[in-house]
């Protein structure tokens, strides 16, 4: 039950980041993104792109898709907060940016904040932050899609191929939360 509720949490966090980065405009809303994963790290939540690049046994692996879906509904939950925000107009540009490419084209950006997130995890557990501090914003500022930070923008601006697009991004994240540990398969062989 923990991980169940620990997984919301984390969408949560990731739900009012995305807020955040709706209220706070390009730069500003970039950097308060970051206390969404932050949050995460501190906290110790399974969040899925946290965890994607870091599952060590079949076990593991089987437990993104569960983390993924409560993931997805905390961040609903935190875009319920905000509905009330006038924040469609902003989601708008970010969901029609990504519907637009649709599941190829998000594929490879996903890749490109899929791989800073795990670099930036990665750097947190060792108790070095900058990494995340400035990474999170890279990614965001960068245009990468995130697949649970996406979720708070579709809330807001729902749009037809929405799911479409989205499942490249979550396979875009996957692949690049797993380019930065590479390492790992390499030991093993």
């Amino acid at each position: 039950m923990r991980f169940y509720i620990n997984s919301i949490l984390a969408g949560f966090s990731i739900g009012i980041a995305a807020i955040c980065y709706l209220k706070g405009g390009s730069v500003i809303g970039a950097a308060l993104f970051a206390f969404g994963l932050s949050a995460v790290i501190y906290s110790q939540w399974p969040l899925f792109t946290g965890k994607a690049g870091f599952f060590m046994d079949r076990k593991q692996f089987f437990q993104l898709l569960p983390m993924l879906i409560c993931n997805i509904f905390g961040t609903w939950l935190a875009a319920q907060m905000g509905m009330d925000m006038n924040l469609g107009e902003a989601a708008a540009g970010c969901v029609d940016v990504r519907v637009a490419r649709g599941f190829i084209g998000n594929i490879l950006p996903a890749v490109g904040c899929g791989f800073i997130m795990s670099v930036s995890v990665r750097f947190a557990k060792e108790g070095k932050w900058i990494p995340l501090l400035l990474g999170i914003p890279t990614f965001v500022i960068s245009g990468f899609p995130h697949c649970i930070a996406d979720i708070a923008y579709y809330t807001f601006a729902p749009a037809t191929g929405m799911l479409y697009s989205w499942l490249g991004t979550v396979l875009g994240n996957f692949i690049g939360c797993n380019l930065a540990v590479y390492e790992r398969f390499l030991k093993k062989n």
